[in-house]
């Protein structure tokens, strides 16, 4: 099992420039969960067209 070297809490003070570290920690995690392998084992339904999206970024645009 992975160790977690980051405290994840809840903040009342104002968003700041210093958001973007907020997604850089986010990816840490989906990364060390492996969640694009998780997500490629599930049943989602697949693209219906050439333009449109994945399912699978769109699910991460989401997040």
């Amino acid at each position: 099992m992975y160790a977690i070297d980051f405290k994840i809490s809840f903040t009342d003070k104002e968003i700041t420039a210093w958001g973007a570290l907020d997604i850089l920690l986010m990816k840490k995690m989906l990364d060390r969960m492996d969640f694009d392998g998780c997500m490629d084992r599930l049943p989602l339904p697949a693209q219906g067209s050439s333009r449109g999206y994945s399912p699978h970024q769109l699910i991460k645009q989401f997040m």
